[in-house]
């Protein structure tokens, strides 16, 4: 567990598969509706108060935020709210990040771009290609560092985190043109 504090309303804690597994808990089984889930924020909060030498009321209003990393661990970001911030935050919940990530494109041109953009990233773990109408469409998984691709990918087309919905939809009425390693195949690797 690895636990940094940017700011002082602000923790980020890194958990590793152990970790996870130590606490007895998924990432996909995050859910802060179940006590499994708030238990593990409770135990994290404890040890984060302990290490940067500070107390963190887990009742208190804040906004936690999960990522999943390639490794099988997560990312816990986890923002304290004060009286005007937390103005319409009712109570806590947890946000967790999309694991699928669509990247739209007007041309292959664009598409090639990307693709030697999100390359260099090293952040996709596993991509695969659709078109319709001439227009591009990537569906990437990241490693946790979702923010990083989506940036990467809107300077050539346009990109979004989305559901397993919006997967399914893009491949029920797009045509598929690579199954899997997409960037890989486009760029000849």
């Amino acid at each position: 567990m690895k636990i940094n504090s940017p700011a002082e309303d602000r923790i980020i804690v890194d958990l590793s598969e152990q970790d996870l597994l130590g606490l007895n808990i998924t990432y996909e089984d995050m859910d802060y509706s179940t006590i499994e889930t708030r238990r593990v924020i409770w135990t994290v909060l404890d040890e984060a108060g302990k290490a940067l030498g500070r107390e963190f009321d887990p009742s208190r209003r804040m906004i936690i935020e999960a990522s999943p990393k390639r490794d099988g661990g997560c990312t816990l970001s986890f923002t304290m709210l004060d009286s005007k911030r937390a103005v319409g935050v009712q109570k806590q919940f947890l946000k967790k990040q999309e694991k699928n990530i669509l990247c739209e494109f007007e041309n292959a041109d664009m598409l090639m771009k990307a693709a030697e953009c999100l390359e260099s990233l090293n952040a996709v773990t596993n991509s695969s290609l659709y078109e319709l109408g001439g227009k591009y469409r990537l569906l990437l998984s990241g490693n946790g560092d979702i923010p990083k691709i989506k940036q990467s990918c809107s300077e050539f087309g346009t990109s979004e985190s989305c559901s397993e919905l919006v997967c399914c939809f893009t491949k029920e009425h797009w045509k598929e043109l690579v199954a899997d390693n997409a960037i890989g195949k486009i760029l000849n690797r």
